[in-house]
């Protein structure tokens, strides 16, 4: 096993860890920032440069886990390391004197053992892939699964564990690869029926484009909907969306988007929300907060951003506003765990409870009144949560809570229409209104019965899968 060194500290080295435990001893974290010197990720000791000359030898291998590679390899090379490699959305390069953003396969046992897969007679199979597997392609694999396909899982930055442990066991063989080139050929000389395909921006998605294989497109997040995108970037979404074989979009408005877009017609295509798999049945309720402190207490799972406070989910003004109310807000997430511990520190009602499965969270979240859906909403951003649904939103309902929404068109549509929630307004009493909404009460098969979950509605993408099966690939 190789030693390496990963210069880069922060979200990038922490993924980076995740992908290369496996294959190398990682013996430090390098990195910039003074406050993080002497400090520990992932129980590895972070060290600054100057630690880093004076340890470097040729048993130590440097890989840079930063967006700022170009800068950190000209620093690099200031202390007289010319040799080392860069890792951008889990694909490594490497770099010396001769070779610049070199492909290089860090993983021999993918080069030679068990090179490709072979499925048996009458086998049924989908190749999911992604950067890191999100909980909509697990939900997914699942219900596939549970109707008698194989599923597989590709994924180039960090394994499905990194959010849950239990998503592993989804799968009936899981791949990783550090090169283009060895992705590629992995998938193209495989026995898969279907790859499906779930990035943004769209680089993965382009890639297995070069193969003869089924390619199903699913746009999580269009990202010309959700920001201004350069040409780069326009080109590799044009090209995911017009050359695949199958295209799934999260609501019916952004597949009309992209029709229009960029013309898609005589396209396999099926609008899939990110509703649950399955209504999950509550074993045993929790005593509601409320009933033992006489006070409000709602609850938010998902992510956070505490750095862009133009993005979607920065909280920290909305949430002090319903703090002032005197009501608590507790929150379950798998963003930075120390940016979450510093938000809790903010104010006496934010209450950080960490981060679980969606199974057990629904049970957890029984103890709370309503659940929050409620986004900093901005130009930049409105027309982005306009098109989409949150997993979030069904996994309050499943746990019997009613939806506390903000100034969200179709999210305010949806609680009206279902009679599950109603809208905040930020200006009038919120402690009033969060109180009136509490009193909500949610039916406990919901869900089930009005095909909100994907098992009761699996058969509409079982037959879009065999569809695809049925197209023939011109590419």
């Amino acid at each position: 096993m190789k030693k390496v060194v990963l210069f880069g500290a922060g979200f990038y080295g922490d993924r980076g860890y995740y992908k290369l435990k496996n294959d190398s001893e990682i013996v430090n974290y390098v990195d910039n920032d003074p406050e993080k010197n002497g400090k520990k990720l992932h129980g590895i000791k972070i060290i600054g440069v100057e630690e880093l000359k004076r340890i470097m030898n040729d048993e130590l291998t440097v890989i840079i886990t930063s967006q700022y590679y170009s800068d950190i390899g000209n620093q690099l090379y200031s202390i007289g390391i010319k040799d080392y490699y860069v890792m951008l959305d889990g694909l490594l390069f490497h770099t010396n004197e001769t070779d610049k953003m070199f492909p290089f396969e860090f993983s021999k046992s993918n080069v030679s053992e068990n090179k490709y897969y072979h499925k048996e007679e009458h086998e049924k199979n989908i190749l999911f892939v992604q950067n890191t597997a999100c909980i909509r392609t697990h939900k997914i694999a699942a219900l596939m699964k549970n109707n008698g396909y194989k599923v597989f899982l590709l994924y180039v930055v960090a394994p499905p564990e990194v959010n849950n442990s239990s998503f592993r066991s989804v799968y009936d063989g899981i791949y990783t690869f550090y090169t283009q080139n060895a992705l590629v050929d992995f998938v193209e000389n495989s026995d898969f029926d279907i790859v499906h395909s779930s990035n943004e921006p769209d680089i993965l998605t382009n890639l297995l484009l070069t193969t003869k294989k089924h390619i199903v497109f699913d746009t999580h997040d269009m990202m010309s909907i959700r920001k201004p995108e350069n040409i780069e970037k326009l080109t590799l979404e044009y090209i995911a969306n017009t050359a695949s074989d199958g295209n799934i979009y999260t609501s019916g408005l952004v597949a009309d988007i992209a029709q229009k877009k960029y013309g898609l017609k005589g396209k396999e295509i099926i609008a899939w929300e990110n509703i649950v798999l399955e209504q999950e049945k509550i074993v045993s309720r929790h005593a509601k907060l409320s009933s033992l402190d006489g006070e409000l207490h709602c609850v938010y799972e998902g992510g956070i951003n505490g750095t862009d406070p133009l993005n979607h989910r920065f909280f920290e003004d909305i949430w002090k506003k319903i703090a002032e109310y005197g009501i608590h807000i507790h929150f379950y997430s798998q963003s930075d765990y120390r940016y979450c511990k510093e938000l809790e520190e903010k104010n006496r009602y934010f209450h950080y409870e960490g981060n679980m499965g969606t199974k057990e969270l629904i049970q957890e979240m029984t103890k709370y009144d309503c659940g929050l859906a409620i986004f900093n909403v901005n130009n930049r951003n409105r027309l982005f949560l306009e098109t989409g649904t949150a997993n979030k939103m069904y996994e309050y309902i499943n746990a019997g809570l009613p939806v506390v929404v903000g100034d969200v068109q179709s999210y305010i549509d949806f609680v009206e229409h279902y009679n599950v929630g109603k809208k905040l307004d930020m200006e009038r009493n919120i402690k009033e209104q969060i109180a009136d909404i509490s009193q909500i009460v949610i039916e406990t098969d919901f869900l089930t019965k009005n095909r909100l979950t994907m098992m009761s509605r699996s058969q509409e993408l079982i037959d879009f899968y065999e569809r695809v099966k049925k197209r023939k690939i011109t590419r």
